[in-house]
């Protein structure tokens, strides 16, 4: 399921409305990509398949089409074990990496510390996906074709929307496995927003109250409340707002073998509606704040 990289100038899929329609929403999916470069299929001593798990399957699919909707959709094709796009650029262990610049700061998180930082280094098993060190040239290069215009993509989709419309709203989508996390049974959506940091308490209540008027279990920040994207790209006090959306996968594909089942498709109608409803309504108090202020 996971392909080479041929076009490095075609890494990721822009969907965009036309200018009548075009709304302050902007989708993004850092982790739908299965694409691999063929030096990373060169080096690692794992599997092609053993990647799957790691990456969110489909979640490019499900977010199609709603450019329709006056959406603006970014979706990541290469995979996440290339580069991960929802990192900080510096979240980096340098004890993995050869030939390092001296004037480089790390950041060592706990993302880093588990070997899937913004290069990963271990697979969803734990086991190691290089054999030895990368060098830095390597590292930069992907940095460079990839999490770079990514980034300049999304920041200046930001930029246009707040100078048009004086808010945005980011779904920063993923996909998350279905089994139990500290023996705990894992909601059907989790809707982060950083604890209250990256989006209003009311856009969150708003989103939870849709999902679950479709049957859907919901949880708030836990055991997910937003990674980079979500973290970087929110200023509440500008209306800026990020909220990450992980959807267990059980309900739209099959784990095993990784292809979609046989809900696919009524699940990708059901958000599609979901987002529709969420955005008209979240407009709508934003509208109102404004009015009033």
């Amino acid at each position: 399921m996971t392909n080479l990289i041929n076009d490095k100038a075609n890494f990721f899929t822009y969907l965009k409305s036309n200018k009548e329609l075009v709304k302050p929403l902007i989708i993004s999916s850092p982790h739908s990509g299965v694409l691999l470069e063929s030096d990373l299929l060169d080096k690692r001593n794992r599997d092609i398949h053993s990647f799957d798990s790691m990456q969110d399957m489909h979640v490019n699919e499900l977010s199609n089409g709603l450019e329709k909707f006056g959406f603006t959709v970014l979706q990541s094709n290469i995979s996440r074990v290339v580069i991960d796009l929802n990192r900080n650029i510096n979240e980096i262990n340098p004890k993995t990496i050869n030939n390092l610049p001296s004037d480089i700061e790390f950041n060592l998180s706990n993302k880093v510390r588990a070997g899937i930082g913004l290069i990963a280094m271990k697979d969803a098993s734990g086991n190691n996906i290089y054999e030895k060190k990368l060098d830095w040239s390597e590292v930069k290069s992907r940095i460079d074709n990839y999490y770079i215009p990514w980034h300049k993509a999304l920041k200046n989709e930001i930029s246009m929307f707040f100078n048009k419309f004086k808010r945005v709203l980011i779904i920063d989508m993923h996909s998350m496995p279905s089994e139990k996390i500290y023996n705990n049974e894992l909601a059907d959506f989790v809707i982060g927003n950083n604890f209250g940091k990256s989006s209003s308490e009311v856009s969150i209540r708003i989103l939870s109250r849709l999902i679950k008027s479709y049957g859907y279990s919901v949880s708030i920040n836990s055991p997910y409340p937003g990674g980079y994207i979500t973290k970087n790209y929110s200023s509440i006090d500008k209306n800026i707002q990020c909220i990450q959306l992980e959807i267990k996968k059980s309900l739209y594909m099959n784990e095993i073998d990784f292809n979609k089942n046989d809900n696919f498709e009524e699940f990708s109608t059901n958000l599609e509606q979901i987002l529709c409803k969420f955005f008209n309504e979240f407009d709508q108090k934003i509208d109102i704040n404004f009015a009033a202020e």
